[in-house]
């Protein structure tokens, strides 16, 4: 080996030794803002439950609190928690997927009596946002291979975003099977402004927003990179089709249970 080749190994682990340094530098940069982020989202999310509970505490005080106003009081709490765990679990969420330790038990689920569930859930929020859920369902019940928590997730978030996003119209939930694909196609469309060309490509990317954060009440930017890798793990896909001024729609499918397993 001469001396012109020995340089130009030493040249080239110098350049996979850089390369590697940058990557390894934007990670942990990902890294520290996501947790700034966290941080901030959670202190955030924890400020509205304190004070809701400081408002009922000194009604009580004051003897000036009616069994309604007490249970709606209770009802708005128990929404913000339920929120603030959502919010906590994507942490954890995220921390499974990057370290590749995310385990879905596979088995059968019935993806009508999950998007039932979730519209019952989200049932008193979206009436509140002008969004009523509709719900259009096979009459008999669609039976995916999956892992019904994340099944279930996946239409929290995509829920969740049809609300939040709908500019106050009824959203629908649709779920079809397509046997001549082997797989069922879940869906959830909304009525609000749209999303741009151009922010298709990256939408479902870590950190990512449909629309800025100051517009809806932030966010991680992480729950539709969260249901990529759901729906990718229990081996479906998911796209979004957009008309401006008409809705966006997200579809994810997954596998059909085969016919003698799901009897």
């Amino acid at each position: 080996m001469t001396v012109a080749d020995i340089l130009e190994e030493l040249r080239l682990q110098v350049r996979d030794l850089t390369e590697e340094n940058l990557r390894l530098a934007e990670q942990v940069a990902a890294r520290d803002s996501f947790l700034a982020l966290a941080s901030h989202e959670l202190r955030n999310s924890m400020t509205p439950i304190i004070s809701r509970i400081a408002l009922l505490r000194r009604a009580v005080a004051k003897a000036n609190l009616s069994p309604e106003k007490l249970g709606y009081g209770l009802e708005q709490i128990d929404w913000m928690v339920a929120l603030f765990v959502k919010r906590a679990m994507t942490i954890g969420d995220v921390s499974r997927i990057t370290t590749g330790k995310l385990r879905l038990e596979l088995e059968k689920v019935d993806v009508c009596e999950v998007a039932q569930a979730v519209a019952i859930n989200f049932e008193p929020l979206a009436q509140n946002a002008g969004s009523p859920i509709a719900l259009d369902l096979p009459a008999e019940s669609l039976a995916v291979l999956g892992d019904w928590q994340a099944v279930e997730e996946v239409l929290d978030n995509l829920v969740s975003n049809a609300i939040k996003f709908g500019a106050a119209r009824p959203l629908l939930v649709r779920a079809v099977a397509d046997p001549a694909n082997s797989v069922a196609r879940v869906s959830v469309a909304d009525g609000g402004p749209g999303i741009s060309a151009e922010t298709h490509a990256r939408i479902f990317e870590r950190f990512e927003r449909a629309v800025p954060a100051a517009d809806h009440g932030g966010g991680f930017g992480l729950g539709l990179w969260i249901v990529k890798q759901l729906v990718e793990a229990m081996k479906g896909t998911i796209t979004v089709t957009c008309t401006p001024a008409v809705g966006s729609t997200f579809t994810f499918t997954l596998p059909l249970m085969p016919a003698k397993e799901s009897e």
